[in-house]
């Protein structure tokens, strides 16, 4: 076709343009009738759209279904056979801990021979197949109508049984055993791994009737129910438009994102059944970036499947998403190598020039430098999607990963920072994990700097209020918090209402500004200032959206009733309420859940200890020390435990421990100076409180604490404490008088 010069082919886009305006005005008042969306019907009723099975897609869509089948989604669940089974159960034996298990055949069902949850061996027929590469696991059904995964796995790769949790020796009784709570396929898995599921768990009898419509991750599962769309184009008509699919092919990148998100997310699940209606918010909160989910920076440490990291990145705020580099039936990638990222980025990238590696090597590929990863499950190596550049600085000055070092492992970050700055210069790109790195170690200033700004990925903005409101927060800095009530984020709207919550704070003032979130457009933000009321003792009852949040926040709170979790929020709701007796069975249920639920533990402790008993609390915060030797708060409440019933040396004995370990407490620095004081030892409470303002710099009872022990020995450094104090708090006359006093010597 032979274009048109420049100046012609404006003419003929004026001349078309002309044409269609003169259309448009003569055809105008001539509009058809406006067509309306189709509704299935029943009985003259409106029907609602119900699950028809991927049989039912094949007929119209061959070529979908056929990149279907065979994809992880479609292998995800099956039924045993001698096609679906990969692994050897030929009388294959497998030790792991001093555990044998054995993997056999008997009239023609699949059995495994191995220690069951009361430490007795015996035989367990296999009832589905889990998974296909690189692992495959097996479900074995329980008389609750709970099925387990053996924890035993086949290593589709190597073809070799393998344990998933190798390094770990791990008993019967607890939760990371194949009989515990953390194998459960009906709390852990089934939601993304069969569709239309319902897990029908009942907590008083602790028994499921768990159900679905098809055992894999079908085309329903992604698009939702079909009876209406196959309803229509069974007989399509002229006057309505044809209804809409859960997932289109009219979907923003992000609306795809957020859809993909349900099952590719690190997430606590809000509502008893996933109805294909509402945003991801609506049904699931996010995990946010906390240690130890991510790590301090926010790159990929635990399994957070996907969206937490990717949310992070910049190609997902340019719009890039799922489907851009995987096949969306087929899920694989669209190209390998490099030549995946070259359809987005210029060639330059894939140069010398800037990788500084030799063509084709495993340095040069993009994806070792920008998306490193880590194995889960023994064998499962996956990416972290935060697409990130390497930086070996925060290495040298946090501790956390950079992929410089995961290949050359043999040399320091040190090193590897000075090559980047000798390969790419001295600055680095802005990047809010520098706030959040700052954050995590007292700086409020960088937190105040990551969550205001609305530039940085909003999963980042979340967790920096987060951390910004586990500090002792000054009027001014509360002030800040109340600012992110009105945030055009939704998880940034739920954290501001949840870390309000958490600091207690229950003023009238405070009230009026959540009580509008009680009509949030979403549940999840809902459920946040339902919660708030309840948990600070706030009646607004009388409020009738308070009526249907708190409706929502119950119903969320009772599905997750199987998890230690669950039953931890359970307990704190009951203690808010003034049921104790309530919230000691519900710690108590949590920890056999999971014998490492610590968090339960150290509540539970507490409360035995407010009702008078001692030795209970005590063998609590010992038994957590056992099991997390590093972890200050069981130590720092053995010891003002040990200070109440009045044996102080031990009381000491675990205070000095608790300023050793993590995270830093500063209650803990503060009361071991006063104890140390208290029995004469002045220099070593100095001391202990100089150690604690190295990590709280300038905080005002740490150095308050130190001006008493060195006024107590007449040391002369206590002027210039006083001084500190008095320009921290200029109005407190205290600090004021005792300048005088100390001037006056």
């Amino acid at each position: 076709m032979i274009q048109p010069k420049k100046k012609e082919f404006y003419n003929v886009i004026s001349k078309q343009v002309t044409f269609f305006v003169l259309f448009t005005f003569i055809f105008g008042a001539c509009t058809p009738t406006e067509k309306k969306e189709y509704t299935e019907l029943k009985d003259g009723k409106k029907k609602a759209a119900t699950f028809v099975g991927s049989e039912t897609c094949k007929s119209c869509h061959q070529d979908e279904f056929k990149d279907w089948q065979g994809s992880h989604h479609d292998l995800a669940m099956m039924l045993p056979d001698s096609t679906s089974v990969k692994g050897n159960f030929e009388n294959t034996k497998f030790t792991h801990q001093s555990i044998t298990s054995t993997f056999f055949k008997k009239e023609n069902s699949y059995y495994v021979n191995t220690q069951g949850q009361d430490g007795v061996f015996a035989d367990f027929k296999i009832e589905y197949t889990f998974g296909v590469t690189p692992l495959q696991q097996y479900l074995i059904k329980f008389p609750n109508g709970e099925y387990q995964c053996l924890s035993v796995a086949w290593d589709s790769i190597k073809e070799k049984w393998f344990s998933l949790n190798s390094e770990i020796d791990i008993n019967h009784g607890d939760w990371l055993h194949w009989t515990g709570g953390a194998m459960s396929w009906n709390t852990m898995c089934a939601d993304c791994h069969s569709t239309d599921l319902k897990k029908n768990y009942d907590s008083k009898t602790d028994t499921y009737k768990t159900t679905f419509s098809e055992i894999d991750v079908s085309c329903e599962a992604c698009h939702g129910p079909s009876s209406s769309h196959v309803a229509f184009y069974e007989n399509p008509s002229e006057e309505f438009l044809p209804p809409n699919l859960y997932m289109d092919t009219e979907m923003t990148s992000k609306e795809l994102v957020e859809k993909c998100a349900r099952c590719h997310s690190r997430r606590t699940q809000l509502t008893k059944y996933f109805d294909y209606k509402g945003n991801y918010t609506d049904h699931y909160s996010p995990s946010l970036i906390t240690d130890p989910l991510y790590e301090l920076d926010g790159q990929i440490l635990d399994e957070d499947y996907v969206y937490g990291s990717f949310i992070q990145s910049k190609m997902y705020h340019y719009g890039v998403s799922c489907k851009d580099c995987h096949d969306v039936h087929t899920l694989k990638l669209k190209k390998q190598g490099n030549g995946l990222c070259l359809s987005c980025h210029i060639p330059s990238y894939n140069e010398p020039s800037h990788h500084f590696h030799e063509i084709n090597t495993e340095g040069a590929q993009c994806i070792n430098c920008h998306m490193p990863g880590k194995t889960y499950m023994g064998n499962d190596f996956r990416r972290d999607h935060s697409f990130r550049v390497p930086r070996p600085d925060q290495t040298v000055s946090h501790g956390v990963s950079n992929s410089c070092n995961g290949c050359h492992d043999d040399k320091t970050a040190d090193w590897a920072s000075k090559v980047i700055i000798e390969k790419y210069g001295e600055e680095r790109a802005d990047h809010f994990s520098d706030y959040l790195l700052k954050g995590y170690y007292g700086d409020l200033y960088a937190l105040e700097h990551l969550m205001s700004n609305a530039k940085y990925p909003t999963i980042a903005r979340a967790s920096a209020l987060n951390l910004y409101s586990n500090n002792a927060l000054s009027q001014r800095e509360i002030n800040k918090v109340l600012q992110f009530l009105n945030d055009p984020s939704e998880v940034v709207r739920s954290e501001a209402v949840r870390s309000l919550e958490l600091m207690r704070l229950q003023s009238e003032e405070i009230a009026q500004l959540i009580e509008p979130l009680l009509k949030d457009s979403l549940r999840m933000v809902r459920i946040s200032a339902a919660q708030y009321f309840n948990m600070v003792g706030i009646d607004v009852n009388a409020n009738p959206d308070f009526k249907k949040a708190n409706k929502e926040y119950l119903e969320g709170m009772n599905l997750n009733a199987d998890f230690a979790p669950g039953q931890h929020q359970i307990a704190l709701y009951y203690q808010a309420k003034g049921k104790d007796d309530s919230a000691i069975k519900s710690y108590e249920r949590a920890i056999k859940i999971d014998g490492y639920h610590n968090r339960s533990r150290m509540n539970l402790a507490l409360l035995y200890y407010q009702k008078g008993r001692v030795l209970d609390a005590e063998k609590l915060y010992l038994k957590v020390i056992t099991q997390e030797p590093e972890f200050s708060y069981s130590y720092y409440m053995l010891g003002l435990l040990y200070n109440e019933i009045g044996t102080p040396e031990k009381a000491l004995e675990y205070l000095s421990k608790s300023v050793t370990k993590q995270p830093a407490n500063i209650n803990a620095f503060y009361n071991y100076a006063l104890m140390l004081q208290k029995k004469g030892e002045n220099k070593k409470s100095i001391e202990i409180a100089e150690k604690g303002l190295l990590i709280f710099s300038n905080n005002e009872r740490l150095l308050y604490v130190k001006l008493l022990g060195e006024i107590n020995i007449k040391n002369r450094n206590a002027i210039e404490t006083c001084n500190q104090l008095i320009q921290i708090a200029p109005n407190n006359q205290n600090y004021q008088q005792i300048m005088l006093t100390l001037r006056d010597k």
